[in-house]
């Protein structure tokens, strides 16, 4: 990615390969407060566009100086033509603000902040491969230092579509119509889930106008062998529409646009296929068809969109995961450092998403935050970077590690610091607030593990009970995105985890987790939110009753006697499976772990989605 790495990574040059850049032409900077880099483009370098067309681009940036970028006004953040210097540009199209500045930004943008500037190129008549080079500037004050970006263009031969001749017989099959005369991919070669555009171009040789222009995935395809595989992207409004434009194409007329999608996440070979669709008719024969050869799975912290849509389509009789999925877990706000060592595991060290370099085992890394920038140092590394830092096991994914200056004490579930986890951990700044935060990013079963929320002599059916409920909760609870950057907090406010040292104190509870692995409770083939509380004084609550909202018919209420016994009122919201209730039941009636859910959680199931 050439000019994603032209920015803050300078530390990092002893150990990353060699990498040949663009020449930046580098022109005086006035005010260095004004900084920035390039984070990426709509769309990809070798993109060919038809002589005469338009081709809007977007290009995003993140400001990395001291000074915000202004949209408007003296200081405003636009480009300009490079190499040379203001030149006009071949691409020039009607909307650039002249032939040597083609756009600004859309929007002010904060320091940290990302924003984006969309440039319209008007393809000249001339074929051949085309680079244009840009500059950002604050008008009137001073170049963005780094604000060097180009894009490279492949103009071809405009391509004129003959009209076919409608026959007069078949017409309500001919009603609508399309030929595909334009796709620049027909093949990619990617790594797992790295994001694929696709310029494709449809002429309406039908017999009505279009007025809204959809391509769908197509039903089954984005699934192999029962997988939840999505070829979805951000772009998407849901897990099948990949494309959605309301836009009138008259008869004769061309309809071009660019498909977005993201590669699956695992090595091997696809078939991403797209079907038509026009004002809400399916149109035959004009399936957008791409080979994909993932060469490399996605890195492991890498979440596909959708991907929970997907495994809704999966047909009864599979699994509606392959494997057990990930969860991110918001452990800790550190005040000033932080100290990671695993003695189990090398760790892959992450800039975002790019690796830099690998933590040996045994070694102590530690990670910062200064002046704007994540700070990583140990293993012989000393990493500085705008993005957040990802420490992952590099051989078993469910390795242990220990925060060694986070004291967390939670005497009631046994002694010392409960600092030790397992998996990944990320040091980044949260989304929907300022906060810096460590996250545990682990597998699902290992979090279940790590829950305190049970005594461990409790009846082991009534703890098979719990691991399902509580892997339930935090399943939905993920598909929610309630935090942004992570899914659960570690606290209460959830469920309470502790970490790997809950199973070194609860080997009962750990052998129920074991056992009911995969489980989930469903209700009418979805999954459903499984609160659980202490006790009531004699019934349970509704969920409407206590937190309002529509009713959820498998959280109504119902009796516990066994809570009657003992208590006269609630310990807890009410809501759900009562602790004591439920592990009476188990004791004293031998009710299985299915048995217990399906009464507290009424007209349930259990379902085991991955193995």
């Amino acid at each position: 990615m050439k000019r994603r790495l032209t920015i803050g990574i300078a530390l990092l040059a002893f150990f990353l390969p060699s990498v040949v850049f663009a020449a930046d032409p580098k022109p005086t900077i006035a005010d260095p407060g004004y900084r920035g880099v390039m984070v990426k483009q709509s769309v990809p370098d070798g993109t060919k566009v038809e002589a005469g067309d338009t081709l809007d681009v977007t290009f995003t940036f993140r400001n990395k100086g001291t000074k915000a970028w202004s949209a408007a006004g003296n200081g405003y953040i636009s480009a300009y033509t490079m190499e040379p210097r203001y030149r006009t540009s071949v691409f020039e199209s009607d909307t650039w603000l002249s032939a040597r500045q083609p756009a600004k930004i859309s929007s002010a943008v904060a320091p940290g902040e990302q924003g984006s500037l969309t440039i319209s190129f008007t393809a000249p008549d001339k074929p051949g491969t085309y680079k244009e080079e840009f500059y950002l500037a604050a008008e009137n004050k001073s170049w963005v230092e780094g604000g060097y970006f180009y894009i490279e263009l492949e103009v071809v031969p405009k391509l004129t579509p003959a009209v076919a001749a409608v026959p007069e017989v078949a017409k309500p099959a001919l009603m609508y119509k399309a030929n595909l005369f334009i796709q620049n991919k027909k093949a990619v070669s990617t790594v797992g889930g790295e994001e694929i555009s696709v310029v494709i171009g449809y002429q309406n040789l039908g017999e009505k106008p279009w007025n809204r222009v959809q391509l769908r995935s197509r039903p089954g395809l984005a699934l192999a062998s029962g997988a939840a595989l999505t070829f979805a992207d951000h772009s998407w409004s849901d897990a099948s529409t990949a494309l959605d434009a309301a836009q009138k194409v008259d008869v004769g007329a061309v309809f071009r646009d660019t498909l977005t999608f993201r590669a699956p996440i695992e090595a091997g070979e696809y078939d991403a296929v797209f079907g038509l669709t026009v004002d809400g008719e399916e149109v035959p024969g004009a399936d957008v068809r791409v080979r994909v050869s993932v060469t490399a799975n996605a890195p492991d912290h890498y979440q596909p969109p959708f991907a929970h849509e997907a495994a809704k389509t999966i047909p009864s009789g599979t699994y509606r995961l392959t494997a057990d999925p990930r969860i991110r877990v918001g452990l800790w706000k550190p005040e000033d450092f932080v100290q990671f060592k695993s003695t189990e595991d090398a760790y892959d060290v992450y800039t975002g998403t790019i690796k830099v370099g690998t933590l040996p085992k045994a070694a102590l890394g530690v990670l910062k935050f200064r002046d704007g920038h994540y700070v990583f140092t140990g293993g012989g590394m000393e990493i500085l970077s705008p993005e957040y830092i990802r420490l992952s096991p590099v051989n078993d994914p469910s390795s242990i590690f220990t925060l060694i200056n986070y004291d967390r004490q939670i005497s009631w579930k046994g002694p010392g610091s409960f600092n030790v986890y397992r998996g990944a951990i990320e040091y980044r700044r949260g989304e929907k607030q300022p906060d810096l935060w460590i996250i545990n990013d682990l597998l699902m079963e290992d979090y279940v593990k790590g829950i305190g929320e049970n005594i461990d002599s409790s009846p082991l059916e009534y703890l098979k009970a719990q691991t399902v409920a509580q892997r339930t909760y935090a399943y939905v609870t993920k598909q929610s995105n309630k935090y942004g950057v992570f899914d659960v907090v570690a606290t209460t406010g959830d469920q309470l985890y502790v970490g790997y040292r809950n199973e070194t104190y609860k080997p009962n509870f750990v052998r129920a987790a074991e056992s009911t692995r995969g489980n989930v409770v469903t209700y009418n083939d979805e999954i459903v939110i499984t609160p659980y509380f202490a006790h009531t004084g004699g019934i349970t609550n509704a969920w409407h009753e206590v937190w309002g909202g529509a009713v959820k018919p498998w959280l109504v209420s119902v009796r516990t006697e066994y809570d009657a016994r003992k208590y006269s009122s609630d310990f807890g919201h009410g809501v759900g499976m009562s602790q004591v209730d439920a592990a009476m039941r188990a004791d004293e009636e031998g009710l299985t772990f299915d048995a217990l859910l399906k009464y507290y959680y009424t007209g349930t199931k259990v379902e085991k989605i991955y193995q």
